[in-house]
């Protein structure tokens, strides 16, 4: 009994946020056929299913070649802002396809967020070239919970209160997946003054998010850091040493639920001069725990490095093969803590750290941000990798 009420619940929000449009006339046989629905995989995890399609529709896609686009052509799903709103011009989402049990199915890369609208747009392959009239069009939305606490903004990286003047990029960090398409309109730069800075990040169409939506990556404008660039001799470095800021992330930042922030959160920092010289693994300070215990790895920095990177970047070997373990990243990102699954070994180990390690500056293992592009790089990681040696006995 209870399967059977949770399944009708189920159907009921399904057939309450649906609203099929059938496009007319020419390609309308095989289009009309076609039925835009959403299946509930698990509790994270909704897809868009097209059934209804003939024996040689289904064929026909079979033969698609595995690039994202073609599929895009026939199916595609955008998110809007309300139904009025056209999908011209939108960047379609990325995502999964795949053809099961007679049916087109997409699974969206990103989770479907409660609260957005979406629209799955399915063409016949005799309707690609056809006018949009004549596809199938489905306009749907998940329901917010009614209980959900609204999102906070729980951690802003670099947490140090004293960035480089060539600061890269900050991380915010939400408990709760955020709406997207509206980021830049909630976060302000202001000077010690209390004045605004004018155009100091990077503004993408695409925003950068993590794939669950509680991750947002703000970049300061490139154009503001790099010397002689144009946007940098009209307006000057977004930051200046010497200066205090402070970023404020406003409260009207929408969760994907509809919601706003529940506080505004503003981070004050002092600038520093710039940092133009590239993280060297052989500052780093390693203290090797004992064999048989858990007691972590400690590795420490002489300089705080990106958050992100830092949590991704590295890892702990031993013959070769990655060791499995628990990282923990503080002390304003100036150190980096492993504590393995299983006790340590008395045996040779190695830190395995990416080239693409960056300090806050963008100057990575391999090479500084700032690269004049008339002179070599002097300083090249001639592998993919930094290996640090390492002993436990």
């Amino acid at each position: 009994m209870a399967k059977w009420l949770r399944w009708c619940a189920g159907a009921f929000e399904i057939a309450t946020v649906f609203h099929v449009v059938f496009g007319q006339a020419s390609a309308a046989d095989r289009v009309a056929s076609a039925k835009i629905s959403m299946s509930v995989v698990d509790e994270h995890e909704r897809v868009i299913e097209v059934s209804g399609l003939s024996r040689d529709e289904l064929a026909a896609l079979a033969k698609l070649p595995k690039d994202e686009s073609a599929w895009q052509a026939r199916l595609a799903v955008y998110a809007l802002a309300d139904r009025k709103t056209g999908v011209e011009g939108r960047p379609a989402m990325a995502g999964r396809y795949t053809i099961e049990n007679g049916r087109l199915r997409f699974a969206p890369r990103y989770s479907l967020e409660p609260g957005v609208i979406y629209r799955a747009v399915y063409r016949s392959g005799a309707s690609v070239a056809a006018d949009a009239s004549s596809a199938a069009k489905a306009d749907f939305e998940i329901a917010p919970a009614q209980d959900a606490k609204p999102a906070e903004l729980t951690a802003i990286y670099p947490s140090s209160d004293r960035l480089p003047e060539n600061q890269l990029k900050f991380y915010l960090h939400f408990s709760a997946p955020m709406a997207r398409g509206e980021a830049y309109e909630h976060l302000r730069l202001f000077n010690a003054k209390g004045q605004l800075i004018e155009l100091p990040f990077l503004e993408l169409g695409e925003e950068l998010w993590d794939r669950e939506g509680k991750r947002f990556t703000l970049f300061f404008d490139p154009g503001r850091i790099k010397r002689g660039l144009k946007p940098r001799e009209e307006l000057g470095p977004a930051i200046e040493e010497g200066k205090s800021y402070t970023l404020v992330v406003d409260a009207g930042w929408h969760d994907a639920a509809g919601r706003p922030l529940a506080a505004e959160v503003r981070k004050r920092f002092d600038v520093g001069p710039p940092d133009e010289t590239p993280p060297d693994a052989a500052k780093w300070k390693l203290a090797a725990p004992p064999a048989g215990s858990r007691e972590p790895l400690v590795l420490e920095f002489p300089e705080p490095l990106d958050h992100a990177l830092v949590g991704r970047l590295l890892r702990v070997e031993r013959g070769g093969e990655p060791v499995s373990g628990e990282i923990a990243i503080d002390r304003l990102e100036m150190r980096w803590r492993f504590t393995p699954r299983d006790a340590w070994r008395p045996s040779s180990y190695n830190l395995v750290a990416g080239k693409e390690l960056e300090d806050l500056a963008g100057n990575s293992l391999a090479r500084p941000f700032e690269v004049d592009e008339l002179k070599p790089v002097t300083k090249e990681v001639a592998s993919e990798f930094v290996r640090v040696p390492f002993e436990v006995k």
